[in-house]
């Protein structure tokens, strides 16, 4: 009788982290109060179409972050950038929509200077294949100087910026700025 006792108390004590966290998934999130929150519906923004249907999904956490405006004169240097960035490296494009399955997307971090020189730049996202990134910081290298930025853009004499390499399986690729669409 002993030894089944044992037993039972070592299942009762290994399925109670379980019960806990089973009972805690079916609870409602709580403020930082400990008062349950209400649940939220999402809606649409479009004057005159009303809630969005029931069964739409909707993460509350990324329905109330909101972004930071777009610059308008950086995303019309960016582009500039980005047509210098091609212009240098014709031989390496690919034309025409992305492929739907990529070999890499890199993430470059840019700092370039009053003049349009790239200052610095350091891959920020990547696939960990050395040669792509390479690939990308060597294309940005012959495109610099890049269009001189608008003094408006610049901080501490310098402005930094991210582009984004797509590269397809032959080892093509287009800065996302001037590609389109995917398949």
């Amino acid at each position: 009788m002993r030894a089944t006792t044992g037993v039972w108390t070592r299942l009762v004590l290994l399925a109670a982290p379980a019960a806990i966290l089973v009972a805690a998934c079916g609870s409602p999130p709580t403020t930082p109060t400990g008062s349950p929150s209400a649940p939220t519906r999402p809606t649409s923004s479009t004057p005159g179409t009303g809630p969005a249907p029931a069964g739409a999904v909707s993460s509350g956490a990324a329905a109330s972050v909101r972004l930071a405006p777009r610059d308008p004169a950086l995303e019309v240097w960016k582009r500039r950038a980005a047509e210098r960035i091609h212009e240098a490296n014709q031989k390496q494009l690919f034309e025409g929509r992305p492929h739907h399955l990529l070999q890499a997307v890199i993430v470059v971090e840019v700092r370039v200077d009053k003049g349009g020189n790239v200052v610095s730049s350091r891959v920020t996202r990547s696939p960990r294949i050395k040669k792509l990134d390479d690939m990308a910081i060597s294309s940005l290298k012959a495109a610099s100087p890049l269009p001189v930025p608008p003094a408006a853009l610049l901080v501490r004499g310098n402005l930094v910026f991210s582009e984004t390499w797509l590269v397809q399986n032959d080892g093509t690729f287009r800065v996302r700025t001037l590609a389109m669409p995917q398949e």
